[in-house]
């Protein structure tokens, strides 16, 4: 898990200079599921910046604050440290730190407070950690029914579900849902067990893009399969297909439109930005990101989503945003 692996195989952290002025870019029109274009995409490398470079962290918008929580430093370690960012002014700060060092983990608020969700530093962990932003302090308040890194959070009303990971032994098919982070149960199996997917749901499904299938972080096998979870029947089926396999990336729902930013595929770091169709599940391209990034993590705020640190060439402390646009 450490940055040296970059290298493997077939070079995935593709040799691209990266943009370091801010830069709008990829004003394409969107299609609704119905096929109607209601805005466009346009994408801004920020001037801002976290104190460190990290990746495989996760991020939680609250109160108007986003809070990027553990990760990856630039030498591939695991870290407590908590950011926030002010989302208007770009505004950075150190907020708290965790309980326990971890990367690769998942998040989702849980009322007041922020709750991580396994990852792993030595050891792959089952802990719970809840960070509370107005103390600014961490502990751990349950623990999962199993270790689990490399799985994604995602909040479906009062629920949050986790999908995807890795034990220790291989990628993981079961989804859990708890709506308090101390009790968990098992609403689902994914078609297709993955670790390091993208995430995001609409209404009552929820959307799983890519993901590692074997082997290794990068050099690994990827899958180009999207799989629908349909939470009120628990049924799991693959609806569609990325362009190509595809590990690493991000994902985000803005006004009702699904959408995949860059990731890992086996020519490299991608930019690109995909567009879902789930009703016809067809995908098209979005347009570019300013620069090719994997490995980031991911806040919306209405109509603009945020891909916050991440790789590119290297570990970055950048801020990336992607707003959706009424036409």
């Amino acid at each position: 898990m450490l940055l040296a692996r970059f290298g493997s195989r077939s070079r995935p952290i593709a040799l691209i200079q990266v943009v370091i002025a801010a830069t709008a870019l990829a004003v394409i029109p969107i299609g609704t599921a119905s096929g109607a274009a209601t805005g466009v995409l346009r994408a801004r490398l920020t001037r801002w910046r976290f104190p460190a470079a990290v990746y495989r962290t996760v991020a939680v918008a609250r109160s108007g604050e986003i809070y990027v929580l553990g990760g990856h430093d630039s030498a591939g370690g695991s870290n407590i440290v908590v950011y926030g960012l002010d989302p208007h002014t770009g505004k950075t700060e150190i907020a708290g730190s965790l309980a326990l060092p971890t990367h690769g983990a998942a998040a989702a608020l849980v009322g007041n407070r922020i709750l991580v969700f396994g990852g792993a530093s030595l050891v792959v962990h089952n802990t719970v950690q809840a960070f509370n932003p107005l103390t600014r302090r961490t502990t751990v308040i349950g623990y999962m029914p199993g270790v689990r890194a490399d799985t994604t959070a995602i909040t479906v009303g009062r629920e949050t579900l986790l999908l995807g990971g890795y034990n220790g032994l291989g990628p993981q098919s079961t989804v859990w849902e708890t709506a308090n982070g101390t009790s968990f149960r098992v609403v689902a199996n994914l078609a297709q067990p993955i670790r390091y997917p993208a995430v995001t749901a609409l209404g009552s499904s929820v959307y799983v893009f890519g993901g590692l299938i074997t082997g290794g972080e990068y050099s690994g096998e990827f899958t180009n399969d999207i799989q629908q979870v349909n939470l009120r029947t628990g049924r799991t089926r693959i609806v569609g297909h990325l362009p190509s396999p595809t590990a690493h990336a991000m994902a985000s729902e803005m006004g009702g439109q699904l959408f995949v930013f860059g990731g890992s595929t086996a020519a490299g770091t991608s930019r690109t930005m995909l567009s879902f169709n789930p009703v016809k599940g067809t995908v098209s391209v979005a347009g570019s990101l300013p620069q090719p990034i994997t490995d980031a993590a991911v806040a919306t705020i209405g109509r603009t989503t945020f891909l916050l640190g991440g790789i590119s060439t290297a570990p970055l402390s950048s801020v990336t945003t992607v707003h959706l646009v009424s036409s």
